[in-house]
């Protein structure tokens, strides 16, 4: 539903800025503002010519960027439950064993209002140490299931990863298509045809070039904010679990 909803004003932003480059080309004057002419061509405006290349790359840079925008808000919200008090953070609290099963009845309780990877987490780990009674396979199983975690959270990010693919080769289409057409017409010797041809193709290859090099940034912040995360939480639970269980 969300990447409905991405997609939707994806779509929005990008026949905007093709519009409004439209708008201003159609009153602008080649002779007299050459520089702004070539620049509105340049983001697209002739949609006869090819300016549609740039709107679909617009298209995919803008949904790229919502998408990720969605995926840090996730994360944000994650790192939220580190401040509610699901376990004690004193360096000097202890948990006996059966402590575990009470701070599992704990966790059940707050799940039933809200629930977060690290409640569910905490959870699973106190199963199986009530289970196994054992440290090592409680590592164990927090490491796996941190891992887990990780997986489906990079296998969320797909759409991202398609559409920074996507960016950089709708725009050699666009140099494909522009420069197929320049030779269509190059018999017919209209050297002004053939270069505005040639221009706008390599003009959608620099435009998604540089979307490309912007999204890239938000990408990599993405995953490094990932990696965090999912570093923090097991830092967290092993200090303030693993690390505090006293066996008998």
């Amino acid at each position: 539903m969300k990447n409905l909803r991405n997609l939707t004003l994806s779509s929005g932003i990008a026949l905007l800025i093709t519009a409004i480059c439209m708008l201003f080309l159609g009153l602008t004057s080649k002779e007299n503002s050459p520089g702004l002419y070539r620049f509105l061509l340049l983001l697209g405006g002739d949609v006869v010519n090819g300016g549609y290349v740039q709107s679909v790359t617009y298209l995919a840079f803008f949904w790229a960027w919502f998408e990720v925008r969605e995926k840090l808000k996730v994360i944000a919200r994650e790192r939220r439950a580190f401040k509610l008090n699901l376990i004690p953070t004193n360096d000097k609290h202890v948990f006996m064993p059966q402590d575990i099963n009470n701070l599992k009845f704990k966790i059940i309780e707050f799940e039933k209002k809200d629930k977060y990877i690290l409640s569910d987490l905490l959870k699973k780990a106190c199963t199986q140490f009530r289970t196994s009674g054992s440290l090592a396979e409680l590592i164990a199983i927090v490491s796996i299931q941190i891992e887990v975690s990780q997986e489906k959270a990079e296998g969320d990010q797909s759409v991202i990863r398609y559409l920074t693919w996507v960016i950089p080769s709708v725009g050699f289409v666009g140099t494909v298509i522009g420069i197929s057409q320049a030779l269509i017409v190059a018999n017919s010797g209209d050297m002004e045809k053939i270069t505005t041809l040639l221009g706008v193709a390599f003009d959608t290859t620099l435009v998604a070039l540089i979307l490309s090099i912007i999204i890239m940034w938000f990408v990599h912040q993405l995953q490094e904010e990932t990696d965090r995360f999912h570093s923090d939480l097991k830092e967290f639970i092993i200090e303030n679990l693993i690390n505090k269980i006293e066996l008998p």
